[in-house]
C-alpha cells in the first residue's frame, strides 16, 4: 500500500475504526488496480446489499425511503466521528444534506448514491430514483441526496 500512501495498521480487525480518507484511498486504489468502469456505483449497491443482509431485508419492505434514510442519518455516528444528517421529507420525496462530513471525495458520494439507491430499493416503494445536486467536491457547503418514486 505504500505506493498509493496509504497507511494502515499492520493487521486488519473486523468492525475496527479507521479513518475515512483510508476508506476512500482503497476504493480509489481498488477501482484502479480492477479498471472496473463505474466502480464507485457497484461498490456503493453491493455494500447496501451486504450491509442490510438477509435479517433486515424482510422489515424494510414494510418501510419508505424516508425512513431507511432517516435511520441511517441517525446511525452514521457509529461509522464516522464527522458529519452531521438533517432530513427533510414529504410524500414520495426525501432529501438528506450532509454537512460538515471530514472528508471531500467524489467517489465517496457516488457511492453513496448507488448505496442509499440501493436501500431504497429494498423498501417498499418502487421506481425509486436518488440523485446527488450538490457536492462539496464543487464547492457547494454540503452534499444533498435527493430522491422520490
Amino acid at each position: 500500500m505504500a505506493r498509493y500512501r496509504i497507511e494502515l495498521p499492520p493487521i486488519i480487525a473486523p468492525g475496527a475504526w479507521y479513518p475515512s480518507r483510508a476508506f476512500a484511498s482503497g476504493m480509489d486504489v481498488a477501482r484502479h488496480e480492477f479498471q472496473a468502469p463505474g466502480f464507485h456505483d457497484l461498490f456503493g449497491a453491493k455494500a447496501a446489499e451486504y450491509e442490510l443482509h438477509w435479517v433486515y431485508r424482510p422489515l424494510l419492505r414494510f418501510t419508505t425511503p424516508v425512513w431507511l434514510i432517516e435511520q441511517g442519518a441517525n446511525v452514521w455516528r457509529k461509522a464516522h466521528d464527522t458529519g452531521t444528517w438533517t432530513i427533510e421529507s414529504r410524500a414520495g420525496w426525501v432529501r438528506g444534506t450532509l454537512k460538515d462530513f471530514g472528508l471531500v471525495h467524489a467517489g465517496s458520494c457516488r457511492s453513496l448514491t448507488a448505496w442509499l439507491q440501493r436501500a431504497c430499493e429494498m423498501t417498499a416503494a418502487r421506481k425509486i430514483r436518488i440523485w446527488h445536486p450538490q457536492c462539496r467536491v464543487d464547492g457547494a457547503s454540503g452534499c444533498v441526496f435527493e430522491g422520490e418514486w
